[in-house]
C-alpha cells in the first residue's frame, strides 16, 4: 500500500527555496546598508542589480530550457542489458513497468526469484505491469530461434509464458488486474524495458538481446516517447491473447466441458481430444482425416506451444466462436 502523503509535504521544496531567498535578501541588506553613503554607491548598485536580472532572465528563458531539453533527449549507450539493474529499478518503481520482448531473461532461473520478489513488492505499492511476449508457435518465434541458434528460443518463450501463468495465478485477486500479460503472434519491433521514466531498448541482432547494445533514454523525451508509442499501439492492437486464452480454449459445442489445449494451423483450431469422447452431434463438426503433411505441421506447432514429447490425438474443430 502507498504511504499517505503528509499535508503540505507537496510544497516543502517551495517553502525551502522561499526561506533561502529570504535569508539571502536579509544578508545582502545587512552587508550593503553600512556602505550606503559611499560615493557612487547608488549607481554601482543599480548596475549590479541590472546585470543580475539580465543573467536571471538569460538563465530562465534560454539556458535552463536548453539544458532540460538536452537532458531529456540524452541517450546512454550500454554494451549489454543488466538484468540486476532492471530488477533494482522495479524494486524502486512507483508508477508503471512495461516489457516487450520475444522472451525475457528476467524469467530464467538466474533472475526469476529476485524478479518475482521485486514484482510483488511493486504491486503492493500500486505499480502497474504490462508484459507483451511472443507466441512460441508463431512464424516470428521460429525466425528469432533461427537467428539466435543454438539457443533454443522457442523453449525459452514457452517457459516464460508458463512461469508467468503460474505466477499470476499465485497473486492475490487484487493484484491480478495490475499485472497484465498479453501474447502476440507478431514479434516486437525492438527489445523494450520501461520502468517509470527510464526506458532501455535495443534492435534485434543475431544474438540474444541481453548481449547486444542497449540505449537508455527517458520516457518523457522524444526518443523514449516514440518507443513507448510503438509499444502502446501494439498493446492495444487486435489479436492479442491473455494467458488463459493462449493456453486453452472452450468449445461451444461441448457445453460444460473443461477448456482444452489447442493450436491454430492455417486459420483452423486443433484441440487435444480423442474422437471417441465426442458426442454424436459433434462428430460432424470435426475433421480428423488429414494429410501427413498437415498433421506434421500441427504437431510441430503443438510441440512449440506446449513442449516436445507429446503424442496427442489432434482433432480439427470448425465453427469455433
Amino acid at each position: 500500500m502507498r504511504r499517505p502523503r503528509l499535508p503540505g509535504s507537496r510544497y516543502w521544496l517551495s517553502y525551502l527555496y522561499a526561506g533561502i531567498g529570504a535569508v539571502l535578501l536579509l544578508g545582502s541588506f545587512l552587508t550593503l546598508w553600512p556602505m550606503r553613503h559611499t560615493e557612487g554607491f547608488g549607481s554601482e548598485l543599480r548596475i549590479n542589480i541590472g546585470a543580475n536580472l539580465f543573467d536571471l532572465v538569460l538563465a530562465v528563458l534560454v539556458l535552463q530550457p536548453l539544458v532540460l531539453s538536452l537532458n531529456r533527449n540524452a541517450v546512454r549507450w550500454r554494451n549489454r542489458l543488466d538484468y540486476r539493474e532492471v530488477i533494482r529499478r522495479i524494486r524502486a518503481s512507483d508508477d508503471r513497468v512495461d516489457i516487450w520482448k520475444h522472451w525475457t531473461g528476467l524469467l530464467e532461473p538466474s533472475y526469476l526469484d529476485d524478479f518475482t520478489a521485486a514484482v510483488r513488492s511493486a504491486l503492493d505499492r500500486g505499480v502497474h505491469f504490462r508484459i507483451m511476449l511472443t507466441d512460441p508457435s508463431c512464424p516470428d518465434a521460429a525466425e528469432r530461434a533461427r537467428q539466435v541458434a543454438p539457443t533454443d528460443a522457442v523453449a525459452l518463450m514457452r517457459l516464460n509464458l508458463e512461469r508467468l501463468d503460474a505466477f499470476r495465478h499465485a497473486l492475490p485477486e487484487r493484484d491480478r488486474e495490475r499485472f497484465q500479460v498479453r501474447i502476440s503472434q507478431i514479434g516486437p519491433a525492438h527489445a523494450f524495458y520501461r520502468v517509470d521514466d527510464w526506458l532501455s531498448y535495443g534492435l534485434f541482432r543475431d544474438r540474444r538481446m541481453s548481449e547486444n547494445h542497449q540505449r537508455e533514454v527517458r520516457v518523457r523525451g522524444d526518443v523514449g516517447g516514440l518507443a513507448l508509442e510503438a509499444f502502446t499501439t501494439r498493446w492495444g492492437a487486435a489479436g492479442l491473447l491473455g494467458l488463459a486464452d493462449h493456453f486453452r480454449m472452450r468449445l461451444p459445442v461441448l457445453n460444460g466441458a473443461p477448456a482444452l489445449r489447442y493450436v491454430t494451423h492455417e486459420g483452423e483450431h486443433w484441440v487435444d481430444l480423442d474422437t471417441a469422447d465426442l458426442p454424436a452431434e459433434v462428430t460432424a463438426a470435426t475433421l480428423a482425416d488429414v494429410s501427413a503433411e498437415t498433421r506434421k505441421g500441427v504437431l510441430a506447432l503443438w510441440s512449440a506451444k506446449y513442449g516436445p514429447g507429446r503424442h496427442a490425438v489432434l482433432v480439427r474443430v470448425t465453427g469455433v466462436s
